[in-house]
């Protein structure tokens, strides 16, 4: 079938690597040395809701899961005004948190709903000026990249390219630029 995908000009879209998630926990040493970044402790994951038992069923299995993992409230939702809902994990430990989203993202695509994944989302904070670098990882690109909202609808596309230079030896970062998209409505405050 890839002959005839080459042939006709057809490419296949990148295949999701969950395992790249556990990369930032080690980056996350470099963002705070040489960076000046830490995390604020809470992560999104986005996806598009679908009807029927069976996704209702993957998000309950998910937070019966994380009720034994020591966390006894449920993790909050939100909807975006695209109707993209929105899943907050909170946990000070960076690592677990990290397991956590791991733990979400394959708990819905294992239930049969991985396209409705969007990205997962891990904001950090600049200590001395308090400025929010996100980094947004595409779950069907497998891949990061720095998302800095300056305002409404505005970004800082310069810094952003400069916290790039500075990872990108350690977590795989988007290497088309046209897949950046800003996510104008982050719930993660």
């Amino acid at each position: 079938m890839k002959i005839f995908d080459t042939l006709l000009g057809r490419s296949q879209p990148a295949k999701s690597n969950l395992d790249n998630l556990f990369s930032l926990p080690g980056a996350s040493i470099t963002l705070s040395v040489s960076g000046n970044l830490v995390t604020t402790g809470k992560a999104g994951v986005c996806f598009k809701p679908a009807s029927g038992a069976s996704f209702e069923n993957a998000i309950s299995e998910f937070q019966t899961v994380i009720e034994t993992m020591g966390t006894k409230e449920p993790a909050p939702n939100a909807t975006d005004s695209y109707g993209y809902e929105w899943i907050t994990l909170v946990d000070a430990d960076f690592e677990l948190l990290v397991t956590k989203t791991h733990m979400l993202n394959s708990t819905i695509d294992e239930a049969g709903y991985g396209s409705q994944l969007l990205c997962s989302v891990f904001p950090f904070r600049e200590t001395e000026t308090g400025e929010i670098v996100n980094f947004v990882y595409l779950f069907k690109r497998g891949s990061f990249y720095p998302f800095i909202p300056t305002g409404t609808e505005k970004r800082n596309s310069e810094r952003e390219m400069a916290v790039k230079a500075l990872i990108e030896k350690e977590i795989p970062i988007e290497s088309d630029l046209a897949h950046w998209f800003p996510l104008w409505e982050i719930p993660l405050k």
